[in-house]
């Protein structure tokens, strides 16, 4: 586990800027499989699952981390995938929550 996954999300309230792509690259790098997007404003992973049932054990995993986090991603679910995205709403951006959730999340796969 790495130090990001033992860190817990902080409360946001939009009183912080958002990381910069270098700041937020820099973080990547400490995560597997994840991508920045195009503007630096948003991280991604794809998580692949041999059926709909382990998809949907693996979404409502991730949803208990969420909720224990306070911090929720944005999920697009399919047969045998789902893609995580996040970031912070409240910056409009990404913040360190993002990186701290990404590596919980990565713990969760079974």
């Amino acid at each position: 586990m790495n130090d990001l996954a033992n860190k817990h999300c902080v409360p946001c309230e939009g009183n912080m800027p958002p990381l910069t792509k270098e700041e937020a690259e820099k973080l990547l790098q400490e995560l597997q499989g994840w991508n920045i997007s195009q503007d630096g404003g948003s991280i991604t992973k794809k998580f692949s699952f041999k059926d709909f049932s382990k998809t949907i054990q693996f979404v409502n995993d991730i949803a208990k981390v969420a909720e224990k986090e306070g911090h929720h991603p944005d999920l697009s679910v399919s047969y045998g995938s789902v893609v995580v995205e996040l970031s912070t709403h409240a910056i409009g951006g990404l913040s360190e929550n993002d990186f701290i959730l990404a590596a919980k999340l990565d713990t969760v796969r079974s």
